[in-house]
């Protein structure tokens, strides 16, 4: 592969990298799975300059219902989250806004009821980021994401993140 070819391809990937964010730095976001379908990728990069994160998500097929439930914002700002989707439901959307004072976000989850059996073999997995580093999750199929817990801390001014999984 020629030099030019290369970096027109890395320009390329670079630009649909960046395109797959849902918000810009310090905006609010509204991610929501089609119908049919839950989230089975989550990803994030911090940026220490505006102490904030841009996210990605992605959804694959799943048989959940079209009866979905908001959970409200569930944290206070600088205040640690933990959250369950209720009874059969996983998740399918977050919404998120950021306050530029505490340089933190709230987060609203959006969670849609399962057509099968209740999600089973729950656990909670380890930290799936650093303070201020790169957050990843990727969902197995046949499993499910039911819940999230985060803490903020002011040093960093960030959150660390894990998340239940459930069998589905």
């Amino acid at each position: 592969m020629s030099i030019l070819a290369s970096v027109v391809l890395f320009v390329a990937v670079a630009a649909a990298a960046e395109a797959a964010y849902v918000n810009q730095l310090g905006q609010p976001f509204d991610f929501k799975c089609p119908p049919g379908q839950i989230i089975s990728h989550i990803g994030s990069d911090y940026d220490l300059l505006l102490e904030d994160r841009q996210w990605e998500f992605r959804c694959r097929a799943a048989n959940v219902s079209e009866v979905c439930s908001s959970s409200g914002y569930v944290n206070g700002f600088g205040l640690p989250l933990a959250f369950t989707c209720p009874g059969n439901q996983v998740l399918a959307g977050v919404q998120s806004y950021h306050d530029n004072q505490v340089e933190d976000r709230r987060f609203n989850f959006r969670c849609c009821d399962l057509r099968s059996k209740a999600p089973r073999g729950c656990l909670h997995g380890s930290d799936v980021n650093t303070w201020g580093g790169k957050l990843l999750l990727e969902v197995p199929r046949g499993k499910a994401i039911k819940g999230a817990v985060s803490s903020h801390d002011v040093t960093f001014e960030d959150r660390v993140w894990k998340f239940q999984i459930c069998d589905i």
